[in-house]
Order: structure tokens, then sequence, then C-alpha cells
């Protein structure tokens, strides 16, 4: 088991290990599972399938379904798959050379996520993931158990305090649903429900508009919303690149860790955050997924669930990932890892295409939750169709191939 990232050892390793290669492939698919609801609807949709008011029994169903499989458990496994990249692409070199590299990559990722907020969507992550990266940087040189510990430590703390700061605002709502508020409480929580309105309106609003029109709208109205948006998710993603920095350089993806151990997080992940997804999707309901306590709930609240999931899935990764890779739809799945940034990328291309005013204007009327499935599949069926052959014929994504000229990085990396 390798305990220091000692480049020497490190060069030894095959250039892909394509266990992590399913694991990216997995969580680009589970990140459209969640983001599709997001395409057709606001933001808000993404925490409650009744924002429109107009829900039906099966849009729960399907809903309930992407709460405790996917929402925040597939950008958990993400963020924490690029902390594995980060340290497997520094190990593969001389160090300083590398990490040189490196940097450019994320300044070069920076700016196709703000390119991709500008021309298609607001809800890129790869902003947010380039910043991340930036200060996960500075840990390089700490060993790995430390990584993962840190790591861990700081996640659980924002976590915490996340939470901690909501408290009194789900108290007033919560008063308020339950018709015990005071009058302070009752307008302060009609305030922000509005305020929430608003703001999905808005989002809303902007898919409605042609291509140039929406382009526009964007530069003049919220030209900073990435950063805006890392001000809020920074603090939840660069953690976890510390966990996968570390994960990567003990080997947990190279068989490395006792099945046993495995075993045993897989088990503990999953149960512990089932119910602790369970737990928090009860509360939502109760509270009639009122806007107020949903705006606040699911990412303050859920972090703890998200990590504990994603570990259990991680874990069964490192279990079965051998046996999953010897079938065809395995191999399909890691082609699709290969390739996640020309899939994560061309997923939102195909389905604002399909949503958005600009195209075929689909969320007009927005289907509802559970028809958006169909959508899902579709975008899955694609990138699980096209992924292969393409790597097959030219060795790398089309944009992993522009990333890597433009960041002046071998084929290897």
């Amino acid at each position: 088991m390798m305990t220091t990232a000692d480049p020497a050892q490190a060069v030894a390793r095959p250039t892909r290990i394509p266990v992590i290669d399913l694991a990216r492939g997995i969580a680009v698919l589970g990140i459209l599972a969640i983001n599709v609801a997001t395409m057709a609807g606001p933001g808000l949709a993404a925490a409650t399938p009744d924002w429109h008011g107009r829900a039906a029994p099966h849009d729960w169903a399907s809903f309930a379904f992407a709460w405790l499989v996917f929402e925040g458990k597939m950008r958990t496994m993400f963020a924490t798959l690029f902390g594995v990249s980060l340290a497997l692409f520094l190990d593969r070199g001389d160090p300083g050379r590398r990490l040189l590299q490196q940097v450019r990559r994320l300044l070069w990722l920076a700016v196709f996520g703000y390119l991709h907020f500008l021309l298609l969507w607001w809800g890129d992550i790869l902003f947010v993931y380039a910043l991340g990266g930036m200060i996960a940087l500075l840990f390089r040189e700490m060993p790995p158990w430390r990584l993962i510990g840190l790591g861990l430590a700081i996640y659980m703390v924002v976590a915490a305090g996340l939470m901690i700061e909501v408290v009194p605002a789900l108290r007033d709502a919560h008063a308020v649903a339950a018709g015990t508020g005071t009058p302070d409480q009752i307008a302060s929580v009609a305030a922000y429900a509005e305020a929430v309105r608003a703001h999905a309106a808005q989002q809303f609003g902007e898919y409605g508009m042609g291509f140039a029109e929406a382009i526009g709208w964007r530069l003049t109205h919220h030209p900073a919303f990435p950063l805006s948006m890392a001000s809020q998710a920074l603090m939840e993603v660069w953690p976890l690149m510390l966990c996968g920095m570390g994960l990567a350089r003990t080997g947990f993806f190279d068989g490395a860790w006792p099945r046993r151990r495995l075993a045993l997080i897989a088990v503990a992940g999953l149960v512990l955050g089932l119910a602790w997804g369970g737990a928090v999707l009860g509360y939502a309901a109760s509270q009639g997924f009122a806007p107020a306590t949903v705006a606040l709930l699911p990412f303050r609240f859920g972090m703890p669930g998200h990590i504990a999931q994603a570990a259990g899935y991680f874990a069964l990764i490192a279990l079965f990932g051998e046996a999953i890779l010897g079938t065809g739809v395995g191999r399909r799945l890691a082609a699709v890892g290969r390739m996640a940034l020309s899939n994560y990328l061309g997923s939102t291309l195909v389905m604002t295409f399909i949503l958005h005013a600009w195209g075929l204007g689909l969320a007009s009327g927005y289907p509802g939750h559970a028809a958006l499935v169909g959508l899902m599949l579709l975008g899955w069926g694609l990138m699980l169709a096209w992924s292969a052959p393409w790597l097959a014929r030219f060795g790398a994504g089309p944009l992993e191939w522009s990333w890597r000229r433009l960041a002046g990085t071998d084929r290897s990396s």
C-alpha cells in the first residue's frame, strides 16, 4: 500500500486505472439525473417537484428516488474523483513540471466552466472545481492519510456550521407551517419564500430566451454568477478533493484496501446515507416542501448523508469494479468516465437544446419530474453509445484533447 506521494513509486502505475474511469462514468450519468430537472426548471426543481404547483403522484415518486439515490451523492463522488485525478497527475513525472501543467489545466478548466455558464446554463461546476483544485494543490505534499483526515474534518465542520447557520430560519418556517408563528416570523418567512420564488421565476425565464438573448442577459444581469456559486460551493468541494488525493495515494482504487474493510464501508455508508437522506426528505415532506424550507434544507442538511453514501458507492465500485469492467456495459461506463468533460458539457448542450427556447423549447410548460426521466435515459444512452467508439477511433474525447493541447500536457495526462 502506498503511504507517501513518492513519484518514483507512482510512475510504475498504469497510465489509466479503469476502476477510476468506471467510477467517474457512473458519477457523470448520475449528475445528469439531477441536472436534467434544473435544466428544465429552476434550481428549486432539484429540491421539490412541485415548485410549479402541478406535481402528480408519479412526479413525487421519481423525485423521491432521485433524491435518495443521486441528489448530492453524485457531485460528492465527482469532486472526490477530481481530487483523485489531481494526485495521479502530479505523481506521474517530475513534480515541479507537473505542478505547472496542473495549474495551466485548472486555469483552462475555469475558462471552460465560465463559457459553459455563459453560453448554455447557469449550473456549471467546472469553474468551482478549478478554484477548488487550486486550493487542494496547496496540500499536495501532505501524507495520504492526513489528506483524508483533514478533508473529512473540514467537510464535517463545514456541514455542521451550515446546519447551525440555518436552524433559526428553519425554526421560523416550521412554526409558520404549524400555525404557531409570530407576526415577525410570518413576515420573515413570507419574504424569504417570495425571494425564492422570484429567483426561480428569473432562472426559468432565461430558458425562454433565444441563444444570443440569453447570453446577453447573463452578461448584463449576473456576469459574476460563477464566482457567486463558488463562494457557496467551494467549502464543500475542496475538502472532498483532499479526500480524493489521499484515496488515490493509499491505493483505494488499485486493490490495496482489504476487501473486508471495503465491505464494511459499503454497508455502513449506504445505510447511513440512505437513512440520513430519508430523514431529510421526510422532514421536507412534513413541511409540505415549502419554498422557505427546501431552499435551505437539502444542501445544508444533506452533506453528512451525501459523503456517507458516496463512500458506500466508492467501496462497492472498489469491490466489484473489476467484475463490472469485464462486461460490455462496464466497459462502456468506463469509456464515459474517460470522456467525462466531453460528456458533462455535451449533455448540457443536448438537454438545453431539447428544453430551452433556442432549441426545441420543450421546457416552456415544464413537463414534470417523471417525464424528465425519459430525457435522462436518452442522455445516458447517448453517452454510453458514443464514448467507446469515439475513444477507439481518436483515443481521447474532443474536449479532453482540446484541454490537453491548450494546457500543453501530454496524452497520458
